[in-house]
C-alpha cells in the first residue's frame, strides 16, 4: 500500500528533534511528557515566535479591516498579533502595539476616533503554517536543541547545513506566494516606493 505523504505534523517535528541527539521518537507530545520531549517542544514554540514575529507572507495581514472601537475608544487587536503598523492609506498616523491594543506613538495615547486599516503580523500555530514554513522552523529548532543538549559542535555544524538549506528553500517559496519583483521585492523597498508624504499638524 502506497504511504501517503502529508504536511510535517507538530509531532513529526518534535521527533526530527529527539532524533539528532539520539533519543527515540514518541507517540504524543500531549499530557505527561519526558524532560527531552517538554524540551523540545518549549524550543520548538520559541522558533516559531522568533521566525513568525519578523513577518512573511503567510502571516501577514495588509489592509486588515477587523478592527473596531470598544466602549473605551480602545482598538483591541488580535491576541496573536505581535507586529502592526499603519497602511499604505493611513501612513499619517503612527501605530504600533501596546499592551494588547493599538497605540498612537505621536499622540501618546490608546484611544482613536477613527478605526484605521493596518499591515499585521499574526502567528499561526504550527499545523497551520505552510510546509515550507515548517520544514524551517524545524530544522532550526533541532540546531537549538542539539547545541543545548550536546554540545557537539560537530554535530550543530551538520544539522546547520540542513538549516541553511531550509532557510534557502523558505525564502524562495515566500517570495513566489508574494509575487514579489526587482522592483517591490521586499516590504522595506516597497514601503521606499510608496511612501506618501508625512502630514504634520
Amino acid at each position: 500500500m502506497t504511504t501517503q505523504i502529508t504536511p510535517t505534523t507538530e509531532l513529526q517535528a518534535i521527533n526530527i528533534m529527539l532524533s539528532v541527539i539520539g533519543e527515540a521518537p514518541v507517540n504524543s507530545i500531549t499530557g505527561t511528557t519526558s524532560v527531552d520531549v517538554s524540551t523540545a517542544k518549549n524550543i520548538l514554540d520559541e522558533t516559531s515566535m522568533s521566525i513568525q514575529s519578523q513577518g512573511w507572507h503567510f502571516n501577514t495581514h495588509e489592509n486588515y479591516k477587523n478592527l473596531a472601537l470598544d466602549q473605551d475608544n480602545k482598538i483591541p487587536l488580535p491576541s496573536n498579533c505581535v507586529k502592526v503598523d499603519a497602511s499604505k492609506n493611513f501612513r499619517y498616523i503612527n501605530v504600533t502595539l501596546r499592551n494588547g491594543f493599538l497605540y498612537d506613538l505621536e499622540k501618546h495615547t490608546d484611544v482613536f476616533t477613527i478605526v484605521p486599516e493596518v499591515d499585521i503580523v499574526l502567528v499561526q500555530q504550527f499545523e497551520q503554517l505552510p510546509e515550507y514554513a515548517r520544514q524551517y522552523i524545524t530544522q532550526k529548532a533541532s540546531r537549538r536543541f542539539a547545541s543545548r543538549f550536546l554540545g557537539d559542535t560537530e554535530i550543530v555544524k551538520l544539522i546547520a547545513n540542513d538549516e541553511n538549506e531550509a532557510l534557502m528553500a523558505f525564502h524562495q517559496a515566500d517570495s513566489q506566494e508574494a509575487d514579489v519583483n526587482i522592483l517591490e521585492g521586499d516590504s522595506n523597498t516597497y514601503s521606499i516606493i510608496n511612501r506618501p508624504t508625512r502630514r504634520t499638524y
